[in-house]
């Protein structure tokens, strides 16, 4: 058991190392290999871990080895001809300077020893049992394939334990402090590695999440530790005002007709479409880049339909009670008014600029049609909504 978690938190740590120079690399598990890495589609290396709670040695007749390279044998079927990535064996045991496999690590390689030796291994009739079939399936190879098998395989010995997997996680992550603060960071970052495992080892389940990325964990990890710490997003220093090309791109939309449904003006209409088409842009921006995660924004989207919510509640009872008169435009612009100013005290982030949740505010209203909840200014928008666009007079 403890070594199927150690799998699971050790593709944690290879994600992890690559976030920042090869950010499009991709992580699955339990495809080809026990930890796969690809590259646009392609598996570059496949990854057997190896965990044992005490000290020891990996020698070449060493069932982890043997199992190892059955496994990789597997995967050749699966690959394509010429395409044969690097296959890395990581484990907490040892290899002595006097051992073959010493020639299979990243530095001092001597692929040509190695081959011999495990050529002899593997044809030993006297060998281990337990070992046998493995090295038979290797021995099985064409020469030319044992060849390329070993001259792919890099050795990484004397892996952290489970025990001491956190610190090489703080140590790739940047978590850089040891304190209380930077144990929640790390938890949660695992609760979330955690539930992404769990979605791709989960094969029963048709709708599986395939890989993750080294991009989206570095989102992941600017979002927890944005909760403890500022984080800040990047934001176009002068939003430019919109042309009257860009205004009239908007004229159909739900937020602007439920602007059009409370009676706001032509100037009031254009300075709401700014706010929407910034706070769009900027929203998608980040998402792209993921400067944000899905999650974060859905947070932030409903926190502002929680203000909106209590702020119509109230107005639209005192207008259907005939406590705000007879004016239902003048009690949606209030409504409207109300909840953009409420909504200002919701950030992103903490991120300082007012604008994001009004123009998210609009987003919500634009999406009026298609929401179980829809979101609105006048006190009757939903059935208004349902009929055609129409001029309103004054009260309406």
């Amino acid at each position: 058991m403890v070594g199927y978690l150690y799998q699971c938190e050790w593709a944690l740590v290879e994600l992890a190392r690559r976030w920042f120079r090869d950010p499009q690399t991709e992580l699955r598990m339990e495809m080809l290999d026990d930890i796969d890495l690809l590259r646009h589609g392609t598996p570059v290396e496949l990854v057997q871990s190896k965990h044992h709670g005490h000290a020891g040695e990996l020698g070449s007749t060493s069932a982890d080895l043997w199992r190892s390279i059955n496994s990789w044998c597997d995967a050749l079927e699966h690959l394509p001809a010429g395409q044969l990535p690097m296959l890395r064996l990581v484990t907490t045991q040892t290899v002595s300077p006097g051992n073959v496999l010493a020639k299979l690590r990243h530095d001092a390689r001597d692929v040509t020893a190695a081959l011999a030796e495990l050529e002899a291994i593997a044809g030993d009739p006297d060998g281990a049992k337990t070992t046998l079939p493995w090295r038979s399936r290797f021995m099985a190879c064409t020469a030319s394939t044992r060849a390329a098998l070993v001259g792919a395989i890099v050795l990484d010995d004397s892996a952290p334990r489970v025990s001491e997997v956190d610190s090489t996680l703080r140590e790739v992550i940047g978590i850089w402090k040891n304190d209380e603060q930077s144990q929640a960071i790390l938890e949660e970052l695992k609760g979330w590695w955690w539930n992404v495992s769990l979605d791709m080892l989960d094969h029963t389940n048709p709708g599986r999440r395939m890989s993750v990325s080294a991009e989206e964990l570095r989102t992941q990890i600017d979002y927890v530790s944005g909760k403890y710490t500022h984080t800040a997003l990047p934001v176009v220093d002068s939003l430019d005002d919109l042309t009257e090309q860009e205004i009239a791109q908007y004229t159909g939309h739900v937020f602007v007709e439920q602007l059009k449904l409370i009676g706001l003006g032509n100037r009031s209409i254009r300075a709401h479409i700014g706010e929407y088409h910034h706070a769009w842009a900027h929203r998608s921006r980040w998402l792209y880049h993921h400067h944000v995660t899905p999650g974060e924004l859905t947070q932030f989207d409903s926190d502002l339909r929680q203000e909106w919510n209590l702020i119509f509640a109230k107005y639209a009872d005192r207008f259907d009670a005939g406590k705000e008169g007879d004016d239902a435009q003048a009690v949606g612009e209030t409504i409207l008014d109300a909840t953009l100013t409420a909504a200002q005290d919701i950030k992103l982030r903490q991120l300082g600029k007012r604008w994001i949740a009004r123009g998210t505010l609009h987003a919500l209203a634009d999406n009026a049609r298609n929401e179980p909840k829809p979101l609105g200014w006048h006190p009757h928008f939903e059935d208004l909504l349902k009929t055609p666009p129409r001029t309103q007079t004054k009260g309406e």
